[in-house]
């Protein structure tokens, strides 16, 4: 088969037309997956500057969630146990160790996420996750009365449900 000059162009412009196609769809799927978090914003920004995000399809944002989760949870952990350390009032250090046992649950919880995604188990996936979403909740609510939760502690508890929640957002398109 042999192209005429006429088609030529038009054979180019196919071409490029698909591939911005492609590319607009990768961007799209991060804006999809975004606009049906609870702060987009915050998805947003997290998904784009992640440079493995880049050319990702929804299993790769999925693991790519996970991991900073995982490290979320681990930072958030490590500050409670460092607000322990440091803290004198008894009811403060029982406030702590009982945000420290629920992040120790977070992490397990997240910890099964892996092996779920590569699995395709969707479902036990979700009940993973929500109940890693619950955790910093748990510890915040440990601080319903004074002496009030620390600034940072309550910043990095939102940090980590944000995070969750873009898992759970898409593992729901995952599911289908």
């Amino acid at each position: 088969m042999t192209l005429s000059h006429s088609s030529a162009p038009f054979l180019i412009v196919s071409l490029l037309l698909i591939s911005v196609t492609l590319t607009s769809v990768k961007a799209d799927l991060i804006d999809d997956i975004c606009s049906k978090t609870q702060k987009n914003d915050v998805c947003l920004s997290v998904l784009r500057e992640d440079p493995r995000s880049k050319d990702s399809n929804l299993k790769d944002l999925m693991t790519i969630a996970i991991d900073l989760s995982q490290k979320n949870t681990q930072y958030v952990r490590n500050l409670v146990a460092m607000l322990f350390n440091k803290e004198t009032n008894s009811t403060l250090k029982t406030r702590y160790s009982l945000c420290w046992e629920n992040y120790n649950d977070a992490i397990a919880n997240l910890g099964y996420l892996p092996d779920l995604l590569k699995s395709k188990d969707y479902e036990v996936l979700n009940t993973h996750a929500s109940a890693a979403l619950s955790d910093p909740s748990k510890c915040d609510a440990n601080f319903s009365e004074p002496p009030v939760e620390p600034i940072q502690l309550k910043v990095a508890n939102e940090n980590l449900r944000e995070l969750i929640d873009i898992i759970l957002v898409i593992n729901k398109l995952l599911k289908g």
